[in-house]
């Protein structure tokens, strides 16, 4: 055995001492000694110190444990072959997915389990025995998985990264004569076994532990080592005293804590602290900000110090998988492996990286064809609409401008169906059960052939670079599974097991990073310590960031984890009290602490480590609320001198003082108070354009109900849908539509009564309810078999209008009930989806159906108004009321027709009074949906209390006189006919929320403070 110093030593002292060592020992004998250090940031900066002082290395003489290790059983060349991190999930994916584990199968399963058969190894649990009286059914499944995963390994002379540590136990055989070991923080149990291994097979054996006197902190003195010599570190900070509470004593350096705003703010201020060190002339390599998620916190980071212009480095590359890079080339195998879903097509053709092109218009078609997945549903359904389209082109009366529109539709249809059908060819060759091998061939072919991905030429050199790390990493990422495939050769595998094992190993793969020493270093909290660092940030110090007390293995509970003997809550919580101390020693000169406050509208907690430092050191403040180094800081700063008449002494590169100011006045001046400025879409200051709209939409246009009701309701989406003809992404929706249940509900409800008015019956009563309910059920089923659907969600839904001895009754034998129960109302159904305006469809429509728009006379000026109404009830004495069914939850009240926002009833009363002659009563909605059958008048002649007593809650909608209530709708009719011609299109004019259906909401300028602000409201012309 060989003679063995341990050094007990603060994190950090004694590494000078160390290297000295190393560097005269290793000039000895260069292939026999090694220094074995906690990570990898170490081993670059101790190698790259000695790289500077011009001692030659041999390569990985010095590493990490782990490093060690691979060394070891490279240098030995065995009959077993070292598989990687990679390999352990590609065999247990392979394992699991013979399907003899289903109490582990699952989304994350080969993660979580490579995560607990490593820790099984390493500290070498004798699993499940362990378990006791507390094994199970799960248990003896994971020991089974378990198990037969090391079968594999043994059966195909394979290691992973757990078991090579315990074969490099057994091949230590004296190579190395010379070993330093610094740093490590209470090794594993098969990392002990490795290290006395190497103990007794080494010539001269140094070990460095990180100690203190300092209980709370360090636990392990090394005595399991059996040393022939103690040296204890003659440094002592107050640092290495923190969480004992002792007595306040020197730190050695300066220690400073910030709170702020959250997170994004939090780093635009250690950004701007930055600046100001490098303006004293500290060099950005002095300079660390450690994260305890440096994942978590990157994408912030590559947000925040390009705006400061600081030169950094993360040291650790983005995961592969966040890259949208290599998601677009994923994406190539999930298409047909998930079945030719939309979503997933609709991302192939509209990715940047992949040659197409025309994805928008592919995305809208295949809306409106009502695709979900499937190759012959995109021919089939796309050919439909381009049939529905072309029925629609032939009638006679199509106007000549709809025949052009349509047609071209069709020409795109058409061309969208020869650009799917060739994708699905190319992809096709990617589908069916082949070797892994078999697969990447496919694969790699099919991305020469579409010459993906697609690169620019040029562009932001950064991105570029960082895309071009990224398509590198994924072709390692197939190299490496090529190469696994060769060492565990296994049966073919279907393109979606392929797909998803090439995903596992993308997700456990890291992009590459430049590394750059001379740059701000910027990475996780655990690779700092024992690194010389004269600057260091220590952000996001929130509990459950630092310290992270996550203690539960995967498939474990707490109570089996305890069993089990691998780490407690006290032992987590011991580790990350020491990686925070040992960042902190790494600092010479100065330590920033800091935590946001929230995140989002989420209040965070503060870390303890943070009340632990307040306490000790009584740590100054740090950090502003300005950034002066800020480009967009500096650009606010020039407006907010702008907007007070100042001009600034720099204006921020890209834009002009004289457009700031433009802008500013929008914004500050024109979006302020009254709707009163072009730019809240009041156009009436334009003649051209009032020229334009009064030709436009002067006496010979032709409006509905429901187009005025929209400028009632917000002028401004009037003007988005009928002057500048915008609509919104009509919803991917493989069902029933809101739209296509009204029209299913209004269909046969016009046949049945169709039908049986035609056959000389009148209301229906309960003598005739029978028949009734026979017919409208077979009207029913006819309409409903027009749909082609065949999900769940349409089979419920057929159910609940047709009725089942399961469901109860339909939806349409309780509207005939709600019918019969109307009746003694005397008003009697006559007339049926009356029509005006609108092409006339023999039997679509009501006899009395106009295709010319009813001219309704408002004072001065003529509305020819266009529209169906549902249905016409007559009295014997000719007097009638119009209703309107409703399938949707939301409607109008009698309030809402006095104030001119609902014209829908009183101007189809008009439009009949003059078709027919006849006298208008009263308006009502007909509510029939799932939960309701209503019939509730809006408003009716007050006079006839008799009629209407029959109506649920009509007691309030009562008038005294139903012609000077649409006397009033017409008048604000003319009103707002004046307003669309006069070019006034402002948002709407009261300070409520915006009505949820409304599909203009992402590009709306709508404010409701700043109508509060103004007063209250504001008229529907924009003025206060």
């Amino acid at each position: 055995m060989s003679p063995a110093v341990l050094y007990r030593q603060s994190p950090g002292e004694g590494l000078d001492a160390f290297i000295a060592g190393f560097r005269k020992a290793a000039g000895r004998d260069p292939f026999g000694t090694v220094f074995i250090v906690p990570t990898s940031s170490l081993a670059r900066e101790v190698a790259r110190r000695l790289g500077e002082e011009g001692v030659p290395l041999v390569t990985d003489a010095v590493t990490t444990l782990a490093g060690f290790t691979r060394k070891v059983f490279a240098a030995h060349a065995t009959s077993k072959t070292p598989i990687p991190a990679a390999g352990t999930r590609l065999i247990l994916a392979q394992l699991l997915a013979a399907g003899e584990y289903p109490l582990l199968s699952g989304a994350g399963s080969v993660d979580e389990l490579a995560t607990l058969f490593s820790v099984l190894t390493m500290r070498k649990v004798d699993y499940p025995t362990a378990l006791g009286e507390m094994q199970s059914e799960k248990s003896a499944e994971i020991a089974a998985l378990y198990h037969a995963y090391l079968r594999f390994l043994d059966d195909r002379r394979l290691v992973d990264e757990s078991t090579l540590t315990a074969r490099a136990v057994g091949l230590l055989s004296g190579d190395f004569r010379t070993v330093y070991v610094y740093g490590l923080f209470e090794p594993m149990p098969l990392e002990r076994d490795l290290l006395l291994a190497l103990r007794e097979s080494a010539d001269e054996f140094h070990y460095s532990i990180p100690y203190a006197a300092n209980p709370a902190v360090f636990a392990d003195d090394g005595g399991w080592l059996h040393p022939d010599a103690v040296v204890s570190g003659d440094g002592h900070s107050a640092l290495s005293g923190l969480f004992s509470r002792g007595p306040p004593g020197d730190c050695g350096v300066l220690i400073r804590v910030a709170e702020r705003r959250d997170r994004v703010d939090e780093v635009r201020a250690i950004a701007q602290e930055i600046r100001d060190l490098l303006a004293a002339d500290v060099r950005p390599g002095d300079i660390a900000v450690a994260f305890p998620d440096l994942d978590g916190a990157a994408p912030c980071v590559d947000e925040v110090f390009p705006d400061f212009a600081i030169p950094y480095t993360i040291s650790a590359g983005r995961p592969l998988s966040a890259s949208p890079l290599v998601q677009a080339l994923l994406l190539v195998l999930t298409v047909p492996a998930r079945g030719y879903r939309r979503s997933d097509i609709i991302g192939l053709a509209t990715s940047p990286y992949l040659p197409g092109g025309r994805g928008c218009e592919l995305d809208l078609l295949s809306r409106e064809a009502r695709i979900v997945a499937g190759t012959a549903a995109w021919d089939e359904r796309l050919a439909a609409l381009a049939a529905g389209l072309d029925e629609e082109r032939a009638r006679p009366d199509t106007p000549e401008a709809a025949v052009r529109r349509i047609t071209a539709k069709i020409a795109s249809i058409e061309a969208a169906r020869a650009g799917i059908r060739q994708l699905f060819a190319d992809l096709a060759t990617l589908e069916g059960t082949k070797t892994i091998q078999e697969h990447l061939a496919v694969y790699r072919s099919l991305l020469d052939a579409w010459q993906a991905p697609v690169m620019p030429a040029g562009g932001d050199r950064d991105l570029l670079e960082g895309e071009a790390r990224d398509l590198a990493g994924l072709m390692r990422t197939l190299s490496t599974l090529e190469a696994l495939d060769r060492l565990i050769p296994g049966e073919k595998v279907s393109l979606a097991e392929f797909s998803s094992l090439l995903g596992i190993l993308v997700s456990g793969t890291r992009a590459g990073r430049r590394r750059n020493p001379r740059a701000v270093q910027v990475l996780g909290v655990r690779e700092v310590p024992h690194l010389a660092v004269p600057c260091l940030f220590i952000a996001d110090l929130v509990e459950g960031a630092m310290p992270r007390l996550t203690t539960r293995l995967p498939f474990t509970t707490d109570a089996e984890t305890r069993r089990l003997g691998t780490r407690s809550k006290d032992d987590v919580l011991r580790e990350e009290r020491y990686h925070f101390i040992a960042a902190l020693l790494s600092a010479r000169s100065r330590v920033y602490l800091s935590y946001p406050a929230t995140d989002g509208s989420t209040p965070l907690v503060r870390s303890g480590f943070v009340d632990a430092v307040r306490e000790a050191f009584s740590p100054e403040a740090w950090g502003s609320s300005d950034f002066p180094d800020s480009r967009l800081a500096a650009a606010r700063r020039a407006g907010a001198l702008l907007a007070r008449g100042e001009v600034p002494a720099e204006m921020p590169p890209g834009i002009t003082t004289s457009e700031a100011v433009r802008r500013l006045n929008i914004e500050n001046y024109h979006r302020q108070g009254g709707y009163d400025s072009p730019y809240d879409g009041l156009l009436s200051g334009d003649p051209a354009i009032v020229s334009a709209l009064g030709e436009r939409f002067g006496e010979d246009a032709v409006f509905s109900p429901t187009a005025l009701e929209t400028y009632a309701d917000c002028p401004f989406r009037f003007y988005l849908e009928r002057v500048l003809g915008l609509a919104p992404l009509p919803p991917a929706d493989p069902d029933l539509t809101a739209q296509e249940r009204g029209n299913l509900v209004h269909r046969v409800a016009y046949r049945f009564y169709s039908g049986w008015r035609r056959d000389g019956n009148g209301p229906v009563t309960e003598t005739g309810l029978p028949d009734a309910l026979e017919r409208i059920r077979a009207t029913g089923r006819e309409e409903a078999d027009r749909f082609t659907f065949t999900s769940p969600a349409w089979a419920a839904e057929r159910e609940h209008l047709l009725g089942s001895p399961a469901a109860g009754p339909g939806l349409l034998e309780r509207f005939l009930r709600h019918e019969t129960a109307m009746a003694a109302s005397g008003l009697v159904p006559q007339a049926f989806e009356v029509s005006f305006g609108l092409p006339v469809s023999p039997g679509e429509v009501d006899a009395i159906s106009s295709p010319d728009p009813v001219a309704v006379p408002l004072g001065g000026e003529t509305l020819r108004l266009r529209g169906k109404i549902d249905r016409v009830d007559v009295l014997p004495d000719g007097r009638f009321s119009i209703t309107d069914y409703k399938t949707g939850t939301s409607h109008h009240a009698l309030k809402d027709v006095l104030a001119g926002r609902a014209l829908q009833l009183p101007l189809y009363i008009r439009a009949i009074e003059t078709l027919t002659g006849m006298q208008g009563v009263a308006g009502t909605y007909y509510t029939i949906r799932r939960g309701e059958i209503l019939n509730r008048p809006v408003f009716w002649d007050g006079a006839m209390g008799d009629c209407f007593a029959c109506f649920p809650s009509s007691r309030q909608s009562g008038v005294e006189d139903v012609r000077a209530l649409v006397e009033g709708s017409l008048a604000l009719t003319r009103d707002y006919l004046a307003g669309i011609r006069g070019g006034r299109f402002p948002p709407r004019s009261d300070a409520g929320p915006c009505p949820t259906y409304c599909g203009f909401q992402t590009i709306c300028r709508f404010d409701s403070l700043r109508l509060l602000a103004a007063g209250g409201e504001v008229n529907a012309d924009g003025t206060d």
